[in-house]
Formats: structure tokens, C-alpha cells, sequence
């Protein structure tokens, strides 16, 4: 009789069970493919981005720092049914659904419980404590970033003032040294610079020309037979008598080839050119000391003054050798002193350089750190649009 009677009344509350409803709450969070900015234009993600930023969204409402502070809030903490589970974060991660609406920026957010005020109450916490997790977490990165920025500001501004203190430093020793702050003092030492090297070139010419001049002297009296004709000419007065008369027949063939008017088949210009032929004939064979008696005293004589004239060849070049010498002495010393200058130079440009960029980093910290505190007034990329709307579920 009793076991009939449990039998009857299981058999009764089976289909009560089953019958008894189920609420769905459902909430609705807008993921933004834009970010926004208060400053500037919207930064439009491309579809690969926005997929990844969409996924980590979705793990982070079922990560376990999200669901802990959901089940630590007090409406749901002392929810029956959070009570009654031995592993709560396990069984939350098990019944909370969320998934992004195919072509929305919609992530739908929901929970079937077998009560409606739980659902509701376990959906909105779980929201909420998502909405807080990223907020506090955007507010750390944030902060962090400002206060790294700050560190290196000041590092930025003790590099800054590390390089105007040695700027000027170099400027003076630059303006000490005749520099005139770099520029002038350089152009000065330049235009000297280019000076002596004209001179050195100039000196060193005429140093190669003199030193030919004495090997054409040495070998004219090393060989008698390489003394000018012109000389002997001059020394000798037959040999001036005959080159007269071929000097004088050279003028009147001149004058006949200029009046007639086929000078290559001119019998007197002819005539002439064989009376040159043979005055010329003569000439060479007093050069050559053919039947030219007193010849052999004439070349010593002239060897004599070739001896003088490279005595006096060779004081000159010595002397043009000094002259080269204290031209490259000077133009060394020239050098050193441009050299110096310019090494302050251009330490004064590099660290200036140098300062300019820092100046231009320390305007970007700077442009950064205005950048995150005005952003944090822009609209958020992540948007709540409905609390829990909770639904009736039909059981299964």
C-alpha cells in the first residue's frame, strides 16, 4: 500500500517537472568596426581585424576574471542555484551563451535558467562586470603608457639640455679659434686654404719648368753637337754673313709666291728656294765643323757660359725649392687650423642635429600624452544596448 502510494506520487510529479517553464535572458552589446576619436577621423578596422577584435571579445565574457566578479556579485552570489554549485565559475562558463550576429555588430549575450530572476540577474552581472573588466583594464594600459611616456619625457628634456649646454660649449671654442660662430670662420679658412694651394701649383710649375731647363743645359754640353745653330750663328761671322743672305731670300720668296699666281711652278721661286737649299747646306756643314776652323773655340766658349747659366739655373731652383717648401709648410699649418675648426664645427652641427630631433621627439611624447587623456572622452568602441530581456523558454 505505502509503495504504491510513492510509485503514484512519482508518477504524478514526473510530469509537473517536466512542464515546468524556462527563462532565457538575452543582452545585446555593440562591438564597434570603427574606432572612434574626438580628436580625428573614425579608424575603420578591415574585416581580418575586426574578426579578431570580435572573438577576444567573446573570450573575455567567459574568461574567468569576467565570470568570477559576475558570481561575486551579491544578487547572484545568494541565487540558489549559484549556491547549490560546487564548481560555480565551471558551471556559469557551461550555461552562459554569447555569439556575434552574422553581418551585425551586435554580440548577443544569454542564460536559460529555471528561474527569471536568476537569469536576469546572473545576465547583467556578467555584462556588467565585462563592461567594468575592459574599462578598468583600457584605464591601467592607459595610465601605464602615460606614466612610460613621462619617464621619458624627462630623459628626453636631460638629453636636451645635456646638448645645449655642449653646443654651447663648442661655439665658443669655435668663435675663440676665429671661427665666427662656424660658418664665416670656416668660409676664411677655406678661401685661404684655396690660396696656397694656387700658389703651391703655381710654384711647383715653374719648379718643373727650371728643372727642365737644366737637363736641356747638361745635355747641350755633354754633346757639342746639340748646341743651337742660332748660337754659332752668332759666335761665327761667316755663318752670320750666309744666314743674312738666306734671311734675304726667304723675304723674296715670300713677296714672288704672294704676286704670282701658281707659285709651285714658278721658275724664280725656283731659283730661290735652291739658293736657300744650298745656303742652308753650307750652314749645317759649319755647324758640324766641317771646314769651320775656330768652331771647336767657339763651342767651349759657349760651353763656358752654359756652365754659368746653369750655376745661376741651379741657385734659382734652389731657391724656388725653399719657396715650395714654406708654401707647403704653411698650407699644412693652414690645414690643421681649418681641420680644428671644422672639428667644432661640426660637433656644434651633429649636436644641433641632435637637439632637433630630441626636440621633435619630445613633441611627439607630448602630442601623445594629449592624445590618451582627450581619447578618453571619445565614445567607447564597445557599447551596451540592452539590459537582460528575459524570455520564456519552452521546456523540452
Amino acid at each position: 500500500m505505502a509503495a504504491g502510494l510513492i510509485l503514484g506520487l512519482l508518477f504524478v510529479g514526473i510530469p509537473c517537472y517536466a512542464n515546468s517553464p524556462q527563462y532565457e535572458a538575452t543582452a545585446m552589446i555593440q562591438v564597434r568596426s570603427a574606432i572612434p576619436s574626438f580628436l580625428g577621423d573614425a579608424r575603420q578596422l578591415n574585416e581580418r581585424e575586426y574578426i579578431r577584435f570580435v572573438n577576444t571579445q567573446l573570450a573575455l565574457l567567459k574568461s574567468p576574471p569576467v565570470l568570477d566578479r559576475a558570481l561575486e556579485n551579491a544578487d547572484v552570489a545568494r541565487l540558489p542555484m549559484v549556491v547549490a554549485q560546487q564548481d560555480r565559475r565551471a558551471w556559469l562558463a557551461r550555461e552562459l551563451r554569447v555569439e556575434h550576429v552574422d553581418d551585425t555588430e551586435i554580440v548577443r549575450v544569454s542564460i536559460v535558467t529555471n528561474s527569471a530572476e536568476a537569469s536576469e540577474r546572473i545576465n547583467n552581472a556578467v555584462v556588467d562586470a565585462y563592461l567594468t573588466f575592459i574599462d578598468e583594464v583600457a584605464r591601467q594600459t592607459n595610465n601605464n603608457l602615460i606614466s612610460n611616456l613621462r619617464v621619458e619625457e624627462r630623459r628626453q628634456r636631460q638629453i636636451a639640455q645635456t646638448l645645449q649646454e655642449s653646443i654651447r660649449r663648442a661655439t665658443r671654442a669655435a668663435a675663440t679659434q676665429g671661427a665666427a660662430a662656424g660658418v664665416d670662420g670656416m668660409s676664411i679658412g677655406l678661401a685661404q686654404g684655396e690660396s696656397l694651394e694656387r700658389d703651391i701649383a703655381l710654384a711647383d710649375a715653374r719648379l718643373t719648368t727650371m728643372r727642365a731647363q737644366r737637363r736641356a743645359i747638361v745635355e747641350r754640353m755633354n754633346d757639342p753637337s746639340k748646341v743651337p745653330v742660332s748660337v754659332l750663328i752668332q759666335m761665327n761671322p761667316e755663318m752670320r754673313a750666309i744666314n743674312a743672305q738666306r734671311e734675304a731670300l726667304v723675304q723674296q720668296r715670300e713677296s714672288r709666291a704672294e704676286a704670282v699666281s701658281n707659285p709651285d711652278n714658278d721658275a724664280r721661286l725656283m731659283q730661290v728656294d735652291r739658293q736657300i737649299e744650298a745656303l742652308d747646306a753650307r750652314l749645317a756643314e759649319l755647324a758640324t765643323g766641317a771646314d769651320g776652323r775656330g768652331l771647336e773655340t767657339m763651342r767651349n766658349f759657349f760651353r763656358l757660359q752654359e756652365e754659368v747659366n746653369l750655376f745661376k739655373l741651379d741657385q734659382e731652383i734652389r731657391t724656388h725649392e725653399i719657396l715650395v717648401e714654406e708654401l707647403i709648410n704653411k698650407h699644412h699649418e693652414q690645414l690643421l687650423r681649418s681641420v680644428e675648426r671644422a672639428e667644432n664645427v661640426l660637433d656644434v652641427s651633429f649636436e644641433q642635429a641632435q637637439l632637433a630631433r630630441t626636440h621633435r621627439t619630445l613633441d611627439k611624447i607630448e602630442d601623445r600624452i594629449f592624445a590618451i587623456i582627450t581619447e578618453q572622452r571619445a565614445p567607447g568602441q564597445i557599447m551596451p544596448l540592452t539590459r537582460a530581456v528575459v524570455s520564456v523558454v519552452p521546456s523540452e
